[in-house]
């Protein structure tokens, strides 16, 4: 399943658990259980944005996980999940 991340620093659905960067999130499917079936992939990836020091953690601009070559805004996340 398809989730568009976009970083926040008033409401968040997630933080990252390195940092505690407030992220919200726009789920592809409205399945609790898929959602749920999906929070370790993401947890995951917020993880490996640490691994690279030379640069910062995570992206300023929205991003998809798993990763996505379009636009962000044009993802299934992000179209099915109301972020734009």
């Amino acid at each position: 399943m398809q989730v568009l991340c976009h970083p926040s620093d008033g409401h968040a659905d997630i933080q990252c658990p390195v940092c505690n960067q407030g992220f919200r999130v726009f789920w592809e499917r409205s399945s609790a259980p898929d959602q749920k079936a999906t929070l370790p992939e993401i947890y995951q990836e917020l993880r490996n944005h640490h691994r690279d020091a030379s640069v910062a953690a995570h992206p300023d601009a929205p991003f998809n996980i798993p990763s996505w070559s379009g636009l962000p805004h044009f993802s299934a996340a992000a179209l099915l999940g109301g972020a734009y």
